[in-house]
């Protein structure tokens, strides 16, 4: 069903889309965290691409550097950025989303020392102070990057790299849509290549590719039997053989909130008919989506927004998978594992290493989540 571009992005790093565009004169950022204003990457000439340790199978080297209690997901990135695994990318941006990516980062200044290397800070509350400070360190980001690659001046290169992410996000948004209906016409495994897709190559290539997949939804059937519907959320993951070890028991991933996930693309920001400030809607954007734990004063507007995902999906239960030793997830989660309950959902906690492992346990596990739910 899917376009084997899209399988090619999932399965390599420096995919053939961005290698052509990398050979055509582009430069391609590697950006860490959902919360990096990925719409300063998608400039003319530049292009974001979603930070995933592909092909790392040990973490040898980053474990002297980081330790054992930092999460599989920086370590293994740290492991590759050692490896010179990343000499596809012309520069990285990192925010301070918890501590291990801060740490994270450190070592990456020290041992990777890319030509480009940009930290941007963000606050944890959603209020008009947040917001200017936000605003502030995007347009910091702007300028840094605007010096480094000799980007043209003025707001109107900024809202062009705006439309473009909008336009993958809309087109991410009716894809979605096809998956919760009544009656699916794609599985998560599916969302999930597509969005890997849009995350690793230029927008401007993706666009095209995505318009035709939703064309040829129009007459498409998920030939997929499946037991129960769920909401699948928590830490990052990247890897299309987790949502499949669910699917394959019978539980279909019909809407998301992890993260490298839909939950990160599906709310555009407000384009002004007077291209106003860039700056402001960016910020607002990223603040007034479905906010992940960092964002810890917000998480009764983030209890709320997962409860009407999962109405709307008409989910059977829902699966939180949370990376070992994360410990924004590992305080939230909790919280929310007791709030769904309360509100009549079903919750499976799942808790996995960046490499996919213990398969077989994880596959009785939600074999007897969906029978506990009569599935």
């Amino acid at each position: 069903m899917l376009d084997e571009r899209i399988v090619e992005a999932v399965r390599t790093l420096e995919n053939p889309d961005l290698a052509a565009f990398r050979r055509e004169g582009g430069r391609a950022l590697g950006f860490f965290c959902s919360y990096v204003p990925e719409e300063l990457l998608n400039v003319d000439g530049l292009t974001s691409f979603r930070m995933r340790a592909l092909g790392c199978h040990s973490t040898e080297m980053a474990d002297s550097c980081m330790g054992l209690f930092n999460c599989s997901y920086t370590r293994h990135c740290l492991e590759k950025g050692m490896e010179g695994d990343y000499a596809f990318l012309d520069g990285f941006v990192f925010v301070p989303g918890c501590d291990h990516m801060r740490r994270l980062y450190d070592n990456w200044a020290h041992f990777v020392k890319p030509d480009f290397l940009a930290l941007v800070d963000m606050p944890h509350l959603r209020d008009e102070d947040a917001l200017q400070w936000y605003r502030d360190e995007i347009e910091v980001l702007w300028n840094k990057l605007a010096e480094h690659f000799s980007l043209p001046d003025g707001w109107e290169t900024v809202w062009e790299g705006i439309r473009k992410t909008n336009r993958t996000r809309q087109l991410l948004a009716d894809l979605d849509r096809q998956r919760w209906q009544e009656t699916p016409r794609l599985s998560g495994r599916e969302i999930q290549e597509i969005s890997l897709f849009t995350a690793s190559v230029p927008k401007e290539r993706a666009i095209p590719v995505l318009e035709e997949l939703t064309r040829n939804l129009e007459d498409h059937t998920l030939e997929h039997p499946y037991r129960a519907r769920v909401l699948l959320m928590g830490t990052h993951l990247d890897d299309p053989g987790f949502i499949d070890v669910l699917e394959e028991t019978g539980a279909l991933v019909v809407r998301d909130a992890y993260c490298c996930g839909l939950r990160d693309q599906l709310d555009r920001v407000e384009e002004s008919e007077n291209n106003g400030d860039p700056f402001l809607a960016i910020a607002r954007r990223y603040l007034d989506r479905l906010s992940c734990p960092r964002m810890y004063g917000d998480y009764p507007r983030r209890l709320e927004e997962i409860l009407r995902m999962a109405e709307e999906a008409r989910v059977d239960g829902i699966v939180l998978e949370q990376l070992k030793f994360c410990e924004t997830w590992g305080i939230d989660g909790n919280v929310l594992l007791n709030d769904l309950k309360d509100k009549g959902f079903p919750v499976l906690k799942l808790e996995r290493e960046y490499l996919l492992s213990a398969k077989g346990q994880v596959q009785t596990r939600v074999q007897a989540f969906l029978e506990s739910m009569g599935k």
